[in-house]
């Protein structure tokens, strides 16, 4: 007994006219019909069938129409198709035809050839005339002069929403192929929203080839879903927004940083600026970040977080005009370090627990120095990569937990505290201005010190209670202004009344 390989072959019915079909497409399709052997179509709402059924009536179809209709995800729809297509072939060789080319825009076909590959089926391709010909001739567009990038509308509606804006780059023209009902055009429109105008005209092109039925509809974007015009022949066409309109992408920010440092006719200001001069601003910048944070204000906390992702583009691209590194190496290092640092989530290591990926991440980070070459084992130092612009309060308590690590560190709080009445004593006798801040630095050094054991962060603790006092004392300003006086004129038993009110206002708020 013969044993027959288990096969698929792929055919492309071309655009939509029978007379697209290649001469190989055509004569496959004829001698399956003359054999009376069954051929499957992903969809048969497509007008080369009606003309086939008319030429070839013994070709007996089977269509994949009902899945669409069952689907309720879309990212699932074409696995599934290519999952019955492959237990299919594996009873007999098949045909599969799919609109257009086979390899253009045809999702299913792509997930079906890596099905077949991990199921040893073999598969061979016939060629169609894909769809792009004839849309592009409709738009009077040539792909490779406008840099068109094509995405396939189930892909596009199965994306999460954060997932959009980078699979789109909306300063580019742009096709959605497959746009196949009113459902599936909400779900486009909906994912366009998240980077073009609800107003941005789009062309939705219909029966594209077929000369009786073409047609390219424009639109504002927010209309696509409210008529029944999208069908199995419908590609849409999203034209280039300017590269100031796509405000909700990354590279117009760069874009923007660019055009600000361009000479001779960017911002003055901008021009002017260097590594040096807009340090202060980063500092300034990562601190109102702070500031919304533990307001817990999120719409204050994403125009912070916008400030400050200024001041990275803007360093970056000072360091591009001066040929010292882009942008796209911030996003490289950061990216790589991510990987590497990561091994239990990107690679093969494990850890269970915040404790187990601390201790990678220390040694992980020793072994890239060692490997840069920055320091040997011999002379490293426990103090190595504190940045020294850092608040002082927490660059103090980071010297403490790594010292407390070589066994250099108080046996108990009393201890600390008895350290602390002796800074504190030191700092009474000072009569210099430099003894004074020296010893003034001692005793904050030790507060930083007690707040560790204390299991305390100085740094917040010292927010928190100016944050507070600022509360207190802003109510202060506020009981005064309903009293109608100036704080100047209160005594020091109303200030110590105003500021008992003022703790119990805070309190109550």
């Amino acid at each position: 007994m013969m044993n027959i390989t288990p096969s698929i072959t792929i055919l492309g019915l071309g655009p939509g006219d029978a007379q697209d079909l290649t001469v190989q497409a055509h004569d496959l399709l004829a001698q399956a019909a003359q054999r009376g052997e069954t051929v499957y179509f992903r969809t048969i709402i497509h007008p080369t069938v009606e003309q086939l059924r008319e030429e070839l009536p013994a070709l007996n179809i089977i269509s994949f129409d009902s899945f669409y209709e069952e689907s309720t995800a879309w990212h699932s729809l074409y696995q599934r198709i290519a999952e019955e297509v492959c237990t299919l072939a594996t009873q007999s060789p098949i045909i599969y035809a799919v609109p257009g080319h086979p390899l253009i825009g045809e999702t299913s076909v792509q997930i079906l050839l890596q099905f077949a590959r991990e199921r040893g089926l073999s598969t061979s391709i016939v060629a169609g005339l894909s769809f792009l010909e004839p849309v592009c001739s409709l738009l009077g567009l040539d792909p490779f002069d406008t840099g068109l990038h094509i995405v396939d509308a189930t892909i596009l509606a199965g994306l999460d929403q954060d997932e959009i804006a980078s699979k789109i780059l909306p300063t580019t023209p742009l096709l959605i192929t497959q746009v196949y009902n009113r459902r599936l055009a909400s779900q486009v429109k909906l994912a366009l929203g998240e980077c073009y105008p609800d107003e941005w005209p789009v062309k939705l092109v219909r029966a594209a080839g077929v000369s009786a039925d073409e047609a390219a509809l424009e639109m504002p974007l927010y209309e696509l879903d409210h008529n029944n015009q999208a069908n199995h022949l419908s590609t849409l066409y999203v034209p280039p927004l300017d590269a100031l309109t796509p405000l909700r992408l990354p590279d117009t920010l760069r874009y923007i940083t660019k055009r600000l440092r361009r000479d001779p006719d960017g911002c003055p200001w901008d021009r002017q600026q260097t590594h040096q001069t807009l340090t202060r601003y980063v500092i300034e910048e990562t601190y109102e970040v702070v500031e919304a944070i533990e307001e817990n204000d999120m719409e204050k906390l994403a125009d912070e977080l916008g400030d400050l992702l200024l001041q990275v583009y803007l360093h970056a691209e000072i360091a591009r005009q001066e040929g010292h590194f882009a942008l796209g190496e911030v996003y490289e290092n950061i990216n790589a370090k991510m990987l590497r640092r990561h091994p239990h989530v990107f690679g093969n290591a494990e850890a269970s627990t915040a404790g187990q990926v601390a201790l990678n991440w220390e040694e992980i980070k020793r072994q890239e120095r060692l490997n840069a070459g920055i320091a040997a084992p011999e002379i490293e130092t426990v103090f190595k990569n504190i940045p020294q612009a850092t608040p002082a309060l927490m660059v103090a308590q980071e010297y403490q937990k790594r010292i407390a690590k070589t066994g250099f560190e108080f046996d108990n709080l009393d201890e600390v505290l008895a350290k602390l009445e002796e800074e504190l004593q030191e700092l009474r006798q000072a009569t210099s201005k430099e003894e004074q801040q020296e010893e003034m630095g001692d005793l904050l050094f030790l507060v930083a010190k007690l707040a560790r054991w204390y299991k305390v962060d100085a740094e917040e603790a010292l927010r928190a209670a100016n944050r507070k006092f600022r509360q207190r004392f802003q109510a202060m300003e506020s009981f005064a202004r309903q009293e109608q006086r100036e704080l100047t004129t209160y005594t020091t038993p109303e200030w110590i009344a105003l500021w008992n009110r003022a703790k119990e206002y805070v309190a109550n708020s």
